[in-house]
């Protein structure tokens, strides 16, 4: 959950980046410094940290950062450790890259299915889910093996669940109830 504080901060970043014509630049140097964070839990702990001086996080950024993103990202990075707002760093970034999603018309989605999908059929799922949707997506797909065939899809809060796991489950409760007639 994004706090009001962290909303602010990606908001203020999203429209100076729009500004200034570097949205797809930012958001690559943010998208290269989650990555950075998240693959290395010291480093994420480390930001968090209300022990560790400012003058060591502004050394460590600069060492990491400096030259390898732009300005404005790394000028951005340091107005949060001189607000020690540092600790949200991680939470603004993501809601950045979510934020820029939102407005290009984009949404995330998990597919789940019991067999890994060749091109097309990862191509007709793609088209189907965008116009159900009525926005363009972005799937990623995943391998469950518990739900025997067809696939579940978790597009934000909902859950499309076309699997015969699911079918099985309400034929079995159709039993339970006795709405079943047998022929």
């Amino acid at each position: 959950m994004i706090t009001k504080a962290a909303r602010r901060y990606t908001i203020a970043l999203y429209g100076v980046a729009e500004e200034k014509g570097t949205l797809n630049d930012v958001t690559d140097d943010i998208t290269k410094i989650l990555g950075i964070i998240n693959s290395n839990r010291d480093l994420e702990l480390f930001f968090r940290s209300p022990i560790v001086s400012k003058s060591k996080k502004l050394s460590l950024i600069k060492e990491i950062f400096e030259g390898n993103v732009l300005p404005l990202t790394m000028d951005f990075m340091v107005l949060l450790i001189h607000r020690r707002r540092e600790a949200l760093m991680q939470g603004i970034f993501e809601d950045f890259i979510n934020l820029k999603k939102e407005k290009e018309g984009i949404v995330d989605v998990l597919v789940k299915t019991s067999i890994p999908l060749n091109d097309e059929e990862k191509a007709k799922m793609k088209q189907k889910i965008d116009s159900y949707t009525k926005l363009k997506s972005d799937l990623t797909f995943e391998i469950d093996n518990s739900i025997i065939g067809g696939f579940v899809a978790k597009i934000n809060d909902t859950i499309l669940d076309a699997s015969i796991k699911r079918q099985l489950e309400r034929l079995k409760q159709k039993f339970k109830q006795g709405d079943f007639i047998l022929n």
